[in-house]
């Protein structure tokens, strides 16, 4: 390995710096608010004769789910789970940190392995799973691993071997509200031009009272769903070279679509936005229509967070010059090396994919990663009136799995191109912002060719 760039070894130091600031504002978070037993700062591990499992999970929909059947859980197995939940940014850190330290006391963490699981197999992170496959365990659930979809497992492959089991199986689609366009006397757009024709016309005649459409805008956060549009524009993260293509006419062409809808039919303030926002406009009526992903869904029908149950729809995302191309990307459980309890931990992941559990969340709104489920035909004759199954199933069908750049510093290459992002919202030089993304991408491409 060559030695680390005077470039690289800053990055490091500015990654360094931040996971430090990071670990105090952890300690304060558990010193304040943590209910977990006083030993659990030591970092030991738990035992298996301590039949306890540490779960450290991102503030997802899945999450609500799996808490409620915990219980049958401990009933069967004898084994608590206690779950650790950060919303997603803390998650991440969170994660990275607790695996820096090497004294962890977690057993399973959630992982997307198109985001992070390169790294983490690249540092030793994971505990490839594999030699669990085929050892006799307690018959708390049936797991077969052929009725995952192929992609959704193959995701948490890398050199041959399993590193993590799929939880659900997400692609973004278009979600709208009908009473909204039917209002206007609109139809659900199936092409770019006819998207930005809807959301315009809604934004128009409301005199700006309704939200014509709202998209996560917020730099990195962003770049999971411009993907698609990226791809739909006929653009990709890199050139079949393998250099950065950033700043190709499709991907500018992309850049510019999104940011010029965001800017003029989207919400004021669409370049701060998350999904946690973007959802919460949707979901008080507040917006036309919302790109995001299919397994919000949770969000938008649940009377208890929407105003909107009755009048959700859902599409595929619309067709721009080379077709409609979404992505697919998914939530998988993984192992972490350093736990005392692996086999409990196995156990619990058994259980928590197995087709079971998989029906149960995805009659809740999360999409399966098991292919059965979507054929059950109580959940098609469910399901078939808003449009999601057909939505969800269509773009699986055609989606691409390239949905980050092909790197391991996948959020640093994320943060770059979000920054572009953020400047086709605002109305700065989409072209000038692509060319710095793309310089960046090209930086850390080859200093990972380099490594």
């Amino acid at each position: 390995m060559r030695a680390v760039s005077n470039g690289r070894s800053a990055h490091g130091i500015t990654q360094l710096f931040r996971i430090l600031v990071v670990m105090v504002s952890f300690s304060v978070i558990a010193c304040t608010q943590s209910n977990e037993p006083a030993d659990r700062s030591t970092g030991a591990a738990p035992s298996d004769s301590d039949r306890e499992l540490h779960l450290l999970a991102n503030d997802h929909p899945w999450v609500d789910h799996i808490r409620t059947a915990l219980p049958e859980f401990t009933a069967a197995t004898g084994i608590t789970v206690n779950v650790e939940v950060y919303p997603e940014e803390q998650f991440r850190t969170k994660r990275t940190v607790e695996m820096l330290s090497g004294i962890s006391d977690i057993d399973v963490f959630m992982i997307m392995p198109g985001n992070s699981l390169s790294e983490y197999h690249q540092r030793g992170w994971v505990e490839p799973l594999d030699p669990y496959f085929d050892r006799t365990v307690d018959a708390v659930s049936q797991f077969d691993r052929r009725d995952f979809f192929p992609g959704a497992l193959a995701g948490g492959v890398r050199d041959g071997a399993h590193y993590s089991i799929p939880l659900l199986l997400e692609t973004s689609i278009l979600a709208y509200n009908a009473d909204i366009l039917a209002t206007y006397d609109l139809i659900v757009p199936t092409t770019m031009d006819e998207l930005y024709h809807v959301a315009g016309t809604v934004s128009r005649k409301s005199e700006g009272r309704i939200i014509g459409i709202t998209m996560r805008g917020r730099g990195a956060s962003a770049t999971s769903q411009w993907v698609d549009f990226l791809h739909s524009f006929g653009g990709d993260w890199v050139h079949p070279d393998g250099s950065a293509a950033i700043d190709s006419p499709e991907s500018i062409a992309a850049l510019r679509f999104y940011g010029d809808i965001l800017r003029k039919y989207g919400p004021r303030d669409a370049a701060g936005n998350g999904w946690y926002e973007s959802l919460s406009l949707f979901a008080r009526g507040e917006a036309a229509m919302i790109f995001d992903a299919n397994v919000f869904r949770t969000h938008y029908e649940d009377r208890s967070r929407s105003e909107i149950v009755d009048a959700v729809g859902y599409a595929m995302i619309p067709a721009g010059p080379a077709g409609a191309v979404p992505h697919t990307s998914h939530w998988g459980l993984a192992i972490y090396p350093g736990s005392g309890n692996k086999d409990a931990a196995w156990l619990f992941i058994r259980w928590a994919t197995a087709r079971e559990q998989a029906l149960r969340a995805h009659r809740a709104g999360i999409p399966a990663a098991r292919e059965s489920v979507w054929n059950d035909p109580a959940v098609r004759g469910r399901d078939s009136e808003s449009g999601w199954i057909e939505a969800s199933t269509r773009s699986y069908e055609v989606a691409t799995h390239r949905w980050n750049p092909p790197v391991v510093r996948v959020d640093d290459a994320r943060a770059s191109v979000g920054e572009a992002i953020v400047a086709a919202i605002l109305g700065q030089d989409v072209a000038a912002a692509a060319a710095r993304a793309n310089d960046q991408l090209n930086t850390i491409l080859d200093e990972e060719r380099d490594e």
